[in-house]
């Protein structure tokens, strides 16, 4: 019995020994389970981050690289109309308050009111404005200013500084057959149900109401990479409320001219404009101010013409080519040497073949030219020229109307005012533009510290993705963090290419 006994103990110790060797393997087995559960296995590996640079160091070294000190010193030319033992603020630091409200995009002047109030903002004002005052202006001491400066002397500087990236031959690869293209068109700004003031245009519709508006006509440089820079503005207005007829795009033009020939009369220009503008009188302005021009013509503009080059394709049938891409297909024809009234006349026709999505679209344009088409140079005529036209209006008005510029707003009452914050608007759209379309994201991501073998360069539509994004990153940069010792050591240092990005 004793020995039963002990070999029955021991058998009942040995399985009490697997079976807490059992729960030791089932603990083991769960507790990997549970880590598991923590750490589960990863999924689509991500990809290596861009280095990380100060978004607002972009704003100043465009500003220095292509304009130098120049703006500033423009600036200052301009006559101050303050009492000057009056003024805390100067025009420099003034002015460029306006401008960075429209590349931050702020809609308003009480948005910029608040994001104004940072150490960062000041210091970094102060560095852009070459000024030394103790804090950032209220908008409204801006605002009185602006009340007061003459329009023209804001146009003037915007018209300098265009010049001045022509004259450093920045924008050179930009020209069409050597001459830059001007595209001009009018849009509209304001429009209310009441009278602004004594030079609204007055629209009486057919239900009874009546509209006031202003409108403005601008000249912008336009190339193919997407740049659209206004280099000459024209109100189109009433004059003191006084007037026989109202004041219309054409008569804006005729103002425009004698302004747009003096600040660029050793610049060769090509003149791009819609169905609106093949007339005698345009002809004649730019045969006389040594314009080239490719003009849109319509079939009811000047029928005569028009039927004439129709019968030209007919009779000189060699005077075409085929132009094909695997996005589209072109069929480009002209016809020489038409007279109409002084002037000797081209007309190109292009047929555009293309399919968007899965559908085939046929889309017929022609225009008026005084420039001599042949086989060799059409092409760049049609895509480089006349078809270039449609930046004023998707880079420039629509860009300025619907990605938070706000053009349509009325940031200032006052006729001066809201002419000045055009001005400035412009000058704006201008420095971002040459920010967007040039490399120096890329520069900057070569030359950063934290750069390494694993951090790719990327492009500027890489590193923001959208445009909303650039703007919300460079406004937070420039309100929370100074300009860096990079961007400084890299004054006078690198050189800024565009691409058609």
């Amino acid at each position: 019995m004793g020995t039963g006994k002990q070999k029955a103990a021991k058998i009942a110790e040995g399985n009490i020994g697997l079976q807490r060797a059992d729960s030791e393997i089932i603990c083991k087995d769960q507790k990997s389970e549970a880590e598991k559960s923590k750490n589960p296995k990863p999924g689509r590996k991500q990809k290596p981050r861009a280095i990380k640079i100060n978004d607002s160091d972009l704003i100043k070294l465009t500003v220095v690289h292509f304009f130098k000190n120049k703006i500033n010193e423009l600036i200052k030319k301009i006559p101050d109309p303050r009492k000057a033992e009056m003024c805390t603020y100067s025009l420099t630091h003034l002015t460029w308050l306006g401008i960075l409200m429209f590349i931050f995009r702020l809609k308003s002047r009480n948005q910029l009111l608040k994001e104004r109030e940072t150490d960062a903002f000041l210091d970094n004002l102060l560095s852009l404005s070459g000024s030394n005052e103790e804090d950032v202006a209220h908008p409204d001491t801006m605002n009185y200013l602006f009340e007061r400066i003459h329009p023209q002397e804001f146009e003037s500087l915007k018209t300098q500084l265009i010049k001045e990236l022509i004259r450093s031959k920045v924008l050179d690869a930009e020209r069409l057959l050597g001459s830059f293209c001007i595209a001009i068109d009018a849009t509209g700004l304001f429009a209310f149900t009441s009278s602004h003031c004594d030079n609204c245009l007055i629209t009486k519709h057919t239900s009874g109401t009546i509209t006031y508006s202003h409108k403005i006509l601008d000249a912008k440089l336009v190339s193919e990479k997407g740049f659209a820079f206004s280099i000459c503005s024209e109100p189109i207005e009433n004059a003191n409320g006084s007037y026989v007829k109202q004041d219309c795009e054409l008569n804006a033009f005729y103002r425009m001219e004698k302004r747009l020939k003096e600040s660029f009369s050793r610049t060769d220009l090509c003149i791009l404009s819609d169905g609106l503008y093949p007339c005698q009188e345009v002809f004649d302005i730019c045969r006389r101010n040594g314009w080239e021009f490719i003009i849109v013509l319509k079939p009811k503009k000047i029928p005569t013409l028009y039927d004439a080059a129709i019968e030209g394709t007919k009779k000189y049938i060699n005077n075409k080519i085929i132009v094909e891409t695997k996005e589209r297909k072109q069929e480009i024809s002209w016809v020489h040497n038409l007279r109409y009234h002084t002037n000797t006349l081209n007309v190109i026709f292009c047929k555009t073949t293309q399919k968007v999505n899965g559908k085939e679209i046929i889309t017929s344009d022609s225009w008026v030219t005084n420039i001599r088409p042949n086989a060799r140079n059409v092409e760049k005529l049609v895509n480089k020229g006349g078809k270039q036209r449609w930046k004023i209006e998707n880079q420039g008005f629509k860009e300025q109307k619907c990605d938070d510029y706000e053009l349509e707003h009325l940031y200032g009452e006052n006729s001066n005012a809201w002419k000045n914050y055009y001005q400035l608007l412009q000058i704006a759209h201008m420095i971002t533009q040459l920010i967007a379309y040039g490399d120096l994201c890329q520069k900057l991501q070569e030359y950063s510290p934290a750069k390494n073998s694993s951090n790719p360069i990327r492009s500027f539509s890489e590193y923001y993705n959208t445009v909303r994004n650039f703007v919300r990153r460079i406004c937070e940069s420039f309100r929370n963090a100074l300009f860096s010792k990079l961007a400084y050591s890299l004054i006078g240092k690198i050189q800024i290419r565009f691409s058609s990005g």
